[in-house]
């Protein structure tokens, strides 16, 4: 997958993942298609994402310019293995990543 700049996120979203103690990560190197994936952890180190991951959106050429938002969706379980695709697509980085928000507001 291809890194993605998360300082082009909306400083906005960015303080609200902040404000949950949360980061966000894009890997320089991620094995896979050429899709962007940006990861919303618990931990920022970006070797680690898979593991410390509450959730990750993703935009590829299939969505065309829209992304898709996918959510740990066991976060009261450990480990936290239940990946579930959130079932709409989001015009923007920033609308994925608050829909993770959204679920893990709900799921922690």
């Amino acid at each position: 997958m291809a890194f993605m700049d998360v300082s082009k996120i909306s400083r906005r979203v960015r303080d609200e993942v902040k404000k949950r103690g949360l980061f966000l990560v894009s890997p320089d190197e991620w094995p896979g298609e050429e899709d962007m994936v940006v990861f919303v952890c618990t931990d920022p180190n970006p070797n680690d994402c898979g593991f410390t991951r509450v959730g990750h959106v993703v935009s590829s050429e299939i969505s065309g310019n829209f992304c898709m938002p996918y959510v740990m969706d066991g976060m009261r379980t450990r480990p936290q293995v239940s990946l579930t695709q959130i079932r709409a697509y989001f015009p923007s980085w920033e609308d994925g990543i608050k829909e993770v928000l959204a679920a893990y507001d709900e799921w922690a």
